[in-house]
């Protein structure tokens, strides 16, 4: 054990009886240097600083707005919402490029023509709804989705003709 000296089990004297006092270290020579700041210099803050004092902070008061006048900014109408399609047609858009070539090849389509349609909206109500990037994510999925069923499809139709013509 590598702390026998201390223990007191190997002293044999019990938990009450006090320990000698550690010895002092001897005394050195040496001293601590003292500066002495400069008298023509004022002395500088030592790091810390008294505490600052401000005054009771005011809540800000707009003033009343009238008719027709400019909001000033971060103030006015929330966003528009979303299109109630946009959801739908994104998650129409992935399944349908995810599940082109298994079974489920008429899914992009229906994302194209939904994303279509949405889109069309936007454009004939402005100010009812707000264009997402989920919206036209979804719309652009179909697209390709589309046009990937369209090449499997051709690429079906040439092999059935080229095994049949041979």
């Amino acid at each position: 054990m590598s702390n026998e000296q201390q223990s007191p089990w190997t002293s044999g004297a019990g938990f009450g009886t006090p320990h000698p006092a550690p010895q002092q270290p001897p005394a050195s020579n040496y001293t601590n240097p003292v500066v002495h700041p400069e008298p023509s210099r004022a002395q500088e803050p030592s790091g810390w600083s008294e505490p600052q004092h401000f005054g009771v902070l005011e809540p800000v008061t707009a003033p009343p707005l009238q008719f027709g006048q400019q909001l000033p900014y971060g103030y006015g109408t929330p966003p528009l919402p979303e299109h109630p399609n946009s959801n739908l047609v994104l998650t129409l858009g992935i399944v349908g490029m995810c599940a082109n070539f298994i079974m489920f090849p008429f899914i992009s389509p229906i994302a194209w023509y939904l994303g279509a349609k949405a889109k069309r909206e936007l454009v004939n109500n402005p100010g009812v709804y707000r264009d997402t990037g989920k919206l036209t994510a979804g719309y652009v999925l179909g697209i390709v989705g589309s046009m990937f069923v369209i090449a499997g499809i051709l690429l079906i139709v040439g092999l059935i003709a080229a095994f049949t013509l041979s």
